[in-house]
């Protein structure tokens, strides 16, 4: 013990005097350590931390599936015959958002509220902290309403009232009792301001449009594979059962809670985090590197060690405590750096990366913190310290003599920069097909033009229209005003936004086409439009026409199909004139094709597309979008809004953004990818071309004796230059050529980030290795160039 706090005095006091060395190597190490540091935070707390729940491993979320039809809810009456029909469950609940206005208490509010079922709290485990939850008589049809609060609603929107249980609050025109107040460490989806019940709107078709995803909590012992073989027998016999209605979904989507949250970014999160291993690991070859220089400078205080009888052990225990201490001090500046860059990333919106704003330095953060700072030290210590622990004394105590282990850690010392530039090209590559493919992604011709319009969502009371047709004169009345509003091009309601996959489905038959089966029905995107629609999105409209008003509001049976539709079932002739059945068995005439839109970042297929008229059955369906001659069409909201509220004054108006800013917003993901792994890139490349200059620079430094040898014999500077110009090169180019063959592997695992590139993309390889040739080459010229100014006088007395 005494001998190892000697060792930690001396390398303190090694450290202390030689400045430079020691903060360079902490700061190579605290960039490395800090960026894993920090990444791993994020991989705990999204991926590896349980939710918030008791038991939490227990919870599972479920929903419909099939092959022309991924995800899709599940119709209420669907879900009652899973819970009265399962075996691997202890209890299960149907939930779904819900908006609803808030009137009576102050200005009216629009309020994302959860539709569920009386289970829901005890599933979830918790319970509120006044009042009382939900119980089976609230949830039946004709039952009273009744909903349960938020604990942050009710400190915000009530002042933490004492008496608020029993307090009636006004929904859609109707009143609610508030039963309870939810605990507030509650935290699913949001949480909402107030949950309300399915059972009392009597949702009794099996229309997934009116249904909402599943949660339920298994049973002591049951896994999550049995589960998933129990629902989908319950699946198959429902579809055997009622075969229209669930035609096209054959099975049930079985996931843990977890990875219904993260399953979409799981594979991102970890090939990042693989990219932060490998910036650490070049800083740690860059360190060794710098660690073998100055261990090479040391052999003479080492030989002198050893011949006073100082053992190899000893020796190299010397050499491994000064690095500890390294990996130490770098890991302590990461972890400053790991806190700023947490706290930056917390920051990053729920949609892009979920459980992002629970990020925080905890302790298992500084245990990995710990570990990997010892690890570094470690790893990058032991090559010097095996290396020059074992030291030739006749050859060391001797003046201007290249040793054995000079000759040893020269090739120790290429072979790491080699693999440095290799990592480096795979990051680089990486980082290049990442940006291409967002430029792809963000100038992809998706079948309509966003710019100038503006989105927003009409929310009006349920329950204030006494039936459709009276609010569609309402709606018209809205439409109407807009037209004429300044700075209006075109305005359309619509039920979804073209390039967003959150509309409704529907299967169609075209007429004159053989029957078919059950489960056989082809699931369309159905959109439900006012005219002006396809002229605000500037659809094109290939053939035929568009909606007549006259259609719209006396519910004509009309409908436009995209190209797709019209060339899978008409191939050779025009598909207007022709008829298809969709939602029932009334026959609809196809009035127009119009262009196929593809949905934003998805280079699959994009399903078929029909669109028909919004007449008063389909109001209700309220996105509004305007087309604005402006620039700027944000500077209509004002104005729109006004116009709004002079036909309705309580009808809320929500989600008021521009559609670029939708669709940046759906490619936030990517973008989060690309930034970061950019600048995991950038920090490899500076490493690497640091570790190239550290070796020529050294090299020059070893070699002046040399170096003014040549020059008394008549060399020039070109050729002193080359000498060392070439040396760099060819390790660039050794590290180059593995990093590309490597790259060519590596790079298929990201193919599911990519956006219309090739994970071997040709362009951005051959850009990617010119790129570094060209800086590679200015890292070994800086150094070369020193070379040629060396004074052969004095090279000759160099010591």
């Amino acid at each position: 013990m005494t001998h190892l706090f000697q060792d930690l005095i001396y390398g303190f006091r090694w450290l202390r005097t030689h400045p430079g060395f020691t903060l360079l190597s902490v700061a190579t190490l605290a960039a490395g350590i800090g960026l894993n540091t920090a990444m791993f935070s994020v991989i705990y707390t999204v991926l590896i931390s349980p939710l918030p729940y008791p038991e939490a491993n227990r919870l599972v979320w479920m929903n419909e599936t099939g092959e022309e039809v991924p995800n899709r809810w599940v119709s209420y009456p669907n879900f009652q015959d899973w819970r009265t029909r399962n075996q691997s469950f202890e209890g299960m609940s149907l939930f779904r958002g819900w908006s609803v206005n808030m009137t009576g208490v102050g200005e009216t509010e629009s309020l994302d509220a959860r539709m569920v079922t009386a289970d829901y709290f005890r599933v979830m485990r918790f319970a509120p902290v006044m009042g009382r939850d939900f119980s089976a008589e609230d949830d039946k049809p004709g039952a009273a309403p009744v909903t349960i609060i938020s604990y942050a609603f009710w400190q915000e929107r009530f002042g933490g009232d004492p008496q608020i249980v029993g307090r009636s609050v006004t929904l859609d025109d109707r009143p609610y009792t508030i039963i309870g107040v939810m605990n507030p460490e509650f935290k699913h989806q949001g949480p909402p301001p107030l949950w309300l019940l399915v059972g009392p709107m009597n949702w009794n078709n099996r229309d997934v449009r009116i249904g909402g995803n599943v949660i339920a909590r298994l049973k002591p012992g049951v896994s999550l594979d049995q589960a998933r073989t129990d629902m989908n027998r319950i699946s198959q016999d429902l579809a055997r059962e009622y075969a229209s209605e669930n035609a096209g979904a054959t099975k049930i989507n079985v996931l843990s809670l977890q990875d219904s949250i993260t399953g979409n970014v799981r594979w991102a999160l970890q090939i990042l985090f693989g990219a932060v291993a490998l910036v650490l690991f070049i800083a740690c070859a860059n360190v060794a590197n710098l660690q073998l220089a100055r261990a090479a400078s040391r052999s003479r205080e080492l030989a002198v060690r050893a011949a006073l009888g100082a053992s190899r052990w000893r020796l190299a225990r010397q050499l491994l405590v000064e690095s500890l201490m390294l990996g130490l001090a770098g890991g302590f500046v990461g972890l400053l750096f790991a806190w700023w860059a947490i706290t930056l990333l917390s920051k990053v919106e729920h949609s892009t990366v979920p459980r992002m704003q629970f990020l925080e330095l905890n302790y298992q953060v500084l245990a990995f913190n710990l570990g990997i700072s010892l690890l570094t030290g470690i790893l990058f210590g032991m090559i010097p310290a095996f290396r020059f622990s074992k030291v030739t004394l006749h050859d060391n105590l001797k003046d201007n003599s290249i040793t054995t282990t000079d000759r040893q850690g020269k090739r120790v010392r290429s072979a790491l920069v080699v693999s440095e530039v290799a990592l480096s090209v795979a990051l680089l590559i990486g980082a290049g097909l990442l940006v291409k493919s967002l430029f792809r992604l963000v100038n992809a011709d998706l079948g309509f033009d966003a710019q100038n319009v503006l989105t927003m969502e009409l929310r009006p009371s349920r329950n204030r229209y006494r039936d459709n047709a009276q609010f569609s004169v309402v709606l018209h009345d809205i439409l109407d005003r807009l037209k004429a509003h300044p700075g209006v091009e075109a305005v359309a309601l619509s039920n979804t936004l073209p390039g967003i996959e959150d509309g409704w489905q529907n299967d169609i038959f075209p007429e004159g086409h053989p029957p078919l089966k059950p489960g056989e029905q082809i699931n369309v995107d159905w959109g439900i439009v006012t005219p002006d629609y396809f002229r605000t999105m500037n659809v094109q409209l290939l053939r035929g026409r568009s909606f007549t008003e006259d259609e719209v509001e006396n519910n004509r049976s009309v409908v436009l199909v995209d190209e797709n539709l019209a060339r899978r079932f008409w191939p050779n002739e025009s598909a207007v004139g022709k008829r298809i059945q969709y939602n029932g068995p009334k026959w609809h005439e196809i009035v127009g094709v119009v262009k196929e839109v593809r949905a934003f970042g998805s280079e699959v297929q994009p399903r078929i597309k029909i669109y028909t008229p919004m007449g008063p059955a389909g109001q209700r369906d309220r996105l509004l979008s305007i087309r604005s001659t402006s620039v700027d069409p944000k500077t209509l909201a004002a104005g729109i809004k006004r116009e709004i509220a002079s036909v309705d004054k309580d009808m809320a108006v929500t989600e008021v953004n521009t559609l670029p800013d939708i669709l940046t917003r759906e490619a936030s993901p990517r973008r989060f990818n690309t930034f970061l792994f950019s600048i995991l890139a950038a920090l490899a490349l500076v490493l690497a071309l640091t570790g190239v200059y550290g070796v020529i620079s050294y090299a020059v430094t070893r070699r002046t004796h040399e170096v003014g040898i040549r020059m008394a014999l008549g060399a020039g500077h070109q050729q002193v230059m080359r000498l060392f110009v070439s040396q760099g090169m060819q390790l660039i180019g050794l590290g180059l050529i593995i990093g590309l063959l490597g790259s060519i592997v590596l790079t298929r695992m990201m193919s599911s980030l990519l956006f219309g590139v090739s994970a071997t993309d040709f362009t951005t390889f051959g850009l990617v290795a010119v790129g570094l040739l060209v800086v590679g080459l200015l890292a070994c010229y800086i150094p070369a160039r020193r070379a040629t100014k060396v004074d052969p006088l004095v090279a000759l007395r160099y010591e």
